[in-house]
């Protein structure tokens, strides 16, 4: 199943080589659709759209429509661009999914086919694609482009939001472009929203770190980081308080005490590498640490140092306590939660 880079994607398109068929899929549904817009853009112009454009959703596509619209000639453009939208073809009978595979490989010259996914998972919830989406995309990939939109790191994307902060009249370092990437959890989408925010607030000025930590809704998971880091200096204070707010964004209590969790695992597993003289990228690999968390692992390695193994291991165990209690004992669950911050400070070795 050969894909092609993002980059080597970017390099076909200006340089207008266009491909028979596309397909676009992964987690970065933001840059799945932009890039979907793009290349239609290329292909038809909105005078040429009413003929020569056609949407098929894949939820539930007429195959019998999608033929026709494959065989179709252009008028009065060089290309018809057909898109499919979400077609996941688990769904699909064998004769149907067939069907789909011997139109794919007789498309017309004159025909551009763009398969893009931004509700479903073709993988599954696994690494690779599922059986019959394969099928499709090995298909693809032989004649056309496969292009797996995978989460970039906050280092990636920070030229990426820098860049747009900077069409909407604001500016912003790249070292705060990167911070709103992590508080995201580099989700584009969500990181549309807060620049459309920042951009709004900001007025056209420069956008400051103070605005980022004013405006931007933190995800459970990147307070729960903040949260961890100060239990790890010892500051009670600013634990309890850092918990008061993930339970102000209505954060459910287990899934406040996972991202806690996760957290101080990414510091033991921090810590015994230091030990071995293992390095950070390593650990990411061992690990099978995804993307938009690989700056977690850097940040664990920075502070684990704060705190020796023999704590770490004692808040762990703190935490599976307080996960038993949290799903077999009726107390409420912050109560339970905010014991067990106290009891992870104030427990010092």
């Amino acid at each position: 199943m050969p894909q092609m880079s993002v980059s080597e994607l970017n390099k076909k398109l200006k340089s207008k080589n266009y491909s028979s068929l596309y397909y676009f899929y992964g987690k970065d549904i933001m840059s799945v659709e932009l890039y979907t817009k793009t290349l239609i853009k290329k292909l038809v112009s909105d005078d040429d759209a009413v003929y020569n454009f056609h949407r098929f959703n894949g939820k539930d596509i007429d195959l019998s429509g999608f033929s026709e619209a494959v065989e179709a000639l252009p008028m009065f453009a060089p290309y018809v661009c057909i898109t499919v939208n979400d077609l996941n073809a688990e769904e699909l009978s064998a004769d149907d999914l067939n069907f789909v595979l011997k139109i794919l490989k007789d498309v017309p010259e004159s025909t551009v086919i763009i398969f893009y996914n931004t509700a479903i998972d073709v993988c599954g919830g696994k690494k690779s694609p599922t059986a019959k989406n394969k099928k499709i995309i090995d298909c693809i990939a032989k004649i056309g482009d496969v292009c797996d939109f995978s989460i970039k790191t906050p280092a990636e994307l920070s030229k990426q939001i820098a860049s747009t902060i900077e069409k909407k009249g604001c500016s912003i370092s790249l070292s705060n472009a990167a911070y709103i990437a992590e508080l995201c959890l580099s989700d584009s989408m969500l990181i549309s929203g807060e620049i459309e925010k920042l951009t709004s607030y900001a007025e056209g000025r420069e956008i400051t770190k103070d605005d980022i930590d004013s405006l931007v809704s933190k995800q459970v998971n990147s307070s729960a980081f903040d949260l961890s880091k100060a239990v790890v200096s010892f500051n009670k204070k600013k634990a309890l308080l850092l918990l008061d707010e993930l339970f102000y964004q209505r954060a459910e209590p287990i899934a406040v005490l996972a991202a806690i969790s996760m957290s101080f695992m990414d510091l033991y597993r921090a810590s015994l590498a230091v030990v071995r003289g293992i390095h950070p990228s390593d650990v990411v690999v061992d690990f099978s640490y995804k993307a938009n968390r690989k700056f977690a692992v850097d940040y664990a390695f920075r502070d684990c140092r704060k705190i020796n193994i023999k704590h770490l291991r004692k808040c762990i165990k703190i935490l599976a306590d307080t996960d038993s209690a949290l799903k077999s004992s009726k107390t409420d669950g912050r109560i339970l939660l905010e014991k067990a911050i106290v009891q992870m400070v104030s427990e010092k070795d």
